[in-house]
């Protein structure tokens, strides 16, 4: 009887335990019903001890990535407004289109789409953010993928309020009841941002994440014009308003962070909130550089993300985290701020922790569930291999990964995704591609 169920063998294994960087050469990977059974040396009599053996020279094996913040649906508004102010952007061009575009339809594609990058890139688990939920788990269900899927709140009218309601502690709740006990997916809560979020609404979130002991997932202090806005507003920085609030805690994960005063700082270290570092989007919308050595130094789980593809306009976490380490170093002047491994930290184990999945995914380590990527080495730009770690955050680009495996699943093999239909998603997106060429004309 065999022992394991996927016997893996890897010239070089990166496992990122614990956080650990250290690369092991010829090492073995068990696996038995998705789950890490062992690791460790690579012998002979192991390949007779799995029903299936895998090995492919020349690769590096290590953790599926760990995307902590994006919109898995706006693929498809990707290059529609580029180089304009977050405020143009989001307030003239993004709301207006989602009011007049998206339906069930178009977030089934735009998320198929997304999952079709996020296996081709080697990301295994995505923190999203969207409408239409049950739309997007049930692409991640078909693709093979692991989510936290995030019931947008908001306090004006949203796409999916035509088909759906705008009773979004009801879609919450359906949402946990069909997909509640789904072992690859987590639905949490999703308030926009204090600036498109009241008070009322958000006490409703605190209370709904209580007692669900749901993930709440939300913008925070992206701008400095968002910030003085809020100040005008409501006499208080949304920190401190948040705070009031009880938004704040070990469940709460904020993405960008990226103006924060001492006063913030404090406050989320002490409520043991999670941050998550776009540095892509950041920088395209001229929004400004997270204070990531801060969080690291004082104890903050921190993820990186894309943010959407309309903003970053592709989903790579290789490309994130090689502009995310050289946008520290320029910032703060220091070479040392953010280095290759506390960006693949961001990118696996911690990235994991920050998002609530610390103890299901992130490491390649016994009791972890089997979610790992094979990157190949066999290419000019990453000869020679005088550092695995180096290449990882510095050359490699994404379509590298060869072989993708979730949940102890294959989703994809020698660059070849099983479990979605690259031609028929592309077709889908190029005619969705006229009508949103259409609806900007008439914009404009």
């Amino acid at each position: 009887m065999s022992r394991f169920d996927l016997g893996i063998r890897c010239d070089w294994f990166l496992g990122m335990a614990g956080g650990d960087a250290r690369v092991e050469r010829n090492w073995f990977v068990g696996v038995k019903d998705g789950r890490i059974e062992t690791v460790g040396p690579w012998k002979e009599p192991l390949r007779r001890s799995a029903k299936k053996f895998h090995h492919q020279p020349n690769h590096v094996v290590m953790p599926g990535l760990v995307n902590g913040h994006t919109h898995l649906p706006m693929t498809l508004f990707r290059g529609i407004e580029d180089d304009a102010p977050l405020r143009t952007w989001l307030f003239e061009r993004i709301f207006p289109l989602e009011a007049k575009l998206v339906g069930r339809g178009f977030v089934r594609l735009g998320a198929e789409l997304a999952a079709l990058e996020c296996i081709r890139f080697g990301v295994t688990t995505v923190n999203d953010m969207y409408f239409y939920v049950d739309e997007v788990a049930r692409v991640i269900d078909r693709a093979g993928l692991r989510a936290c899927l995030g019931q947008t709140f908001l306090d004006f009218p949203t796409p999916e309020d035509k088909d759906l309601g705008s009773d979004k502690t009801a879609l919450f709740e359906g949402l946990v009841k069909k997909w509640g006990r789904h072992p690859r997916i987590r639905i949490t809560l999703a308030p926009h941002a204090p600036y498109t979020v009241g008070d009322d609404r958000f006490r409703e979130v605190v209370r709904l994440s209580e007692k669900y002991g749901a993930m709440i997932h939300l913008h925070l202090n992206e701008t400095e014009s968002e910030i003085a806005e809020h100040l005008r507003k409501f006499g208080l920085s949304p920190v401190e308003r948040l705070g009031k609030l009880g938004v704040f805690c070990p469940r709460t994960v904020c993405a960008h962070g990226v103006h924060m005063t001492e006063e913030d700082h404090a406050a989320l270290r002490a409520a043991g909130a999670s941050v998550i570092y776009n540095p892509d989007s950041n920088m395209k919308l001229s929004s400004g550089v997270a204070p990531v050595p801060r969080y690291l130094r004082d104890g903050v789980a921190v993820a990186i993300g894309t943010d959407g593809s309309a903003s970053k306009n592709d989903l790579s976490l290789f490309a994130a985290m090689n502009v995310g380490t050289k946008l520290q170093k320029v910032a703060n002047h220091d070479n040392t701020a953010m280095t290759a491994v506390d960006a693949l930290r961001l990118a696996t184990w911690l990235g994991a922790r920050a998002i609530g999945l610390g103890d299901v995914c992130g490491s390649l380590a016994p009791g972890k569930r089997a979610d790992l990527i094979f990157v190949d080495m066999g290419y000019p730009h990453l000869q020679p291999v005088n550092s695995v770690v180096s290449h990882l955050v510095y050359a490699v680009q994404g379509l590298e990964v060869s072989t993708v495996i979730c949940d102890g699943k294959v989703l994809m093999k020698d660059r070849k995704v099983l479990t979605l239909r690259a031609e028929k998603i592309f077709r889908g997106a190029a005619a969705m591609a006229r009508r949103i060429s259409r609806e900007l004309a008439e914009m404009r």
